[in-house]
């Protein structure tokens, strides 16, 4: 061993380990590490003194041989990392590839820029040594570029895209066979000297493209992103829309018998009235609720409720709106009609009704547009003439 061996040893074993235990680093910032590190930590060690021993091996140094054993400790480290989830820029291989290809480019500069071939280049264990370890430090640079771009990494991952980079898979899988057959090539015909000019261009290539994929999958994250934004957006609009359709329809609505509402009817009103449209109001009162509930339950009466309201729907026009207003008050809203028409046609509905299968009574009063200008004055004259019909019709029935 040369007496700049142990300086040589120290620069791998610290550029290596940097390398990777800056990886492992970045791994536990994605949020992607479940194992201990403990554990990793050791495996780690391992692999480095593996590296170490092939590296500066006495015997002949094999490129494929030391190529293939950093491809073994690094699928090594990433079964035993356990990763929850990867990214496409994170994956083992992508690594192997990146620090492969920079090497067999340095190795193939020093080889032309010495005039050496690289049997005399590989043969060198500073020109091995130095060659490794800044493709070691190339790696490191990379994922300290990398730590930039975190958020879109995350993006990445939340979003479910990996599936989506399954082309990229098959290129870098594609890349190692090629990679591994460069390096039978240098250990097959290491003094041959286009080999280092076909290395360096091939490889200069190969990094190229693998970068082009890269950028391409970081545009396709921001876009990708975007898209998921505006997805998040219009999905929470609809369900704004949804939680607000169905607040009016609650507002709008007895939840009981499906009229309107008080809220609706004095609107509707008021409505009209801006308008200065003709229309009558009918007020009524259903008859007989109070003994039902007395004498059969309020689930009864909620059923003599829906019953007047059915028929009633059975009877008016599609423009016509019947409001609850009460326990047993509705209102009627008729466009068109004067009070003379509303109380014809109350005549008419209330023998139809009260004829019915389902005898249902009810007393009502009428009053229209012309002689009122406010929602309040309308329904209380309206009222009035409820009652005064409702003491008519029981002063008629007592005296019967």
């Amino acid at each position: 061993m040369s007496d700049t061996a142990p300086t040589l040893i120290l620069l791998f074993v610290v550029c290596n380990l940097a390398e990777n235990l800056y990886h492992l680093y970045f791994l536990s910032r994605m949020d992607t590490l479940t194992t201990r590190p403990l554990s990793l930590i050791l495996i780690q060690f391992l692999s480095v003194a593996a590296q170490t021993f092939l590296l500066f091996s006495p015997h002949y140094f094999s490129l494929s041989l030391f190529y293939g054993l950093i491809f073994v400790c690094q699928f090594a480290q990433s079964m035993v990392c356990r990763l929850s989830r990867t990214t496409p820029f994170e994956t083992f291989i992508v690594r192997f590839v990146q620090m492969v290809a920079v090497h067999l480019c340095l190795i193939s500069i020093f080889a032309l820029h010495s005039d050496r071939s690289l049997d005399e280049i590989l043969s060198m264990q500073t020109s091995r040594v130095f060659s490794i370890c800044i493709a070691l430090g190339f790696g490191l640079l990379v994922k300290l570029l990398n730590r930039l771009f975190l958020p879109q990494y995350r993006s990445i991952l939340d979003h479910g895209q990996i599936k989506d980079f399954r082309f990229f898979k098959h290129f870098t899988i594609l890349s190692v066979i090629y990679l591994f057959a460069q390096s039978i090539l240098c250990d097959l015909d290491p003094t041959h000297l286009l080999i280092p000019a076909f290395l360096l261009g091939s490889n200069l290539l190969l990094i190229f493209l693998l970068v082009g994929y890269l950028v391409n999958i970081y545009y396709i994250s921001l876009t990708s992103d975007a898209e998921h934004s505006n997805s998040e957006l219009s999905r929470s609009l609809a369900q704004a829309d949804s939680r607000l359709r169905i607040l009016r329809h609650s507002t709008y609505h007895d939840e009981l018998t499906g009229a309107f509402s008080r809220v609706y009817a004095f609107q509707y009103i008021g409505t009209l009235l801006e308008r200065h449209t003709l229309f009558a109001v009918v007020y009524f009162d259903l008859d007989r609720l109070k003994h039902i509930n007395d004498t059969h339950g309020h689930q009864q009466g909620d059923h003599y409720l829906c019953s007047f309201v059915d028929q009633m729907h059975h009877h008016i026009r599609p423009s016509d709106a019947l409001a609850r207003i009460g326990g047993d008050e509705f209102v009627l809203i008729l466009p068109g009609c004067d009070r003379v028409m509303a109380d014809q046609r109350m005549e008419e509905i209330g023998r139809e009704i009260e004829q019915g299968e389902e005898a249902l009574l009810f007393s009502f009063g009428t009053s229209d547009s012309t002689e009122a200008r406010d929602v309040h004055t309308l329904l209380e004259c309206a009222d009035q003439r409820m009652y005064t019909r409702k003491k008519e019709r029981k002063g008629r029935s007592d005296h019967a």
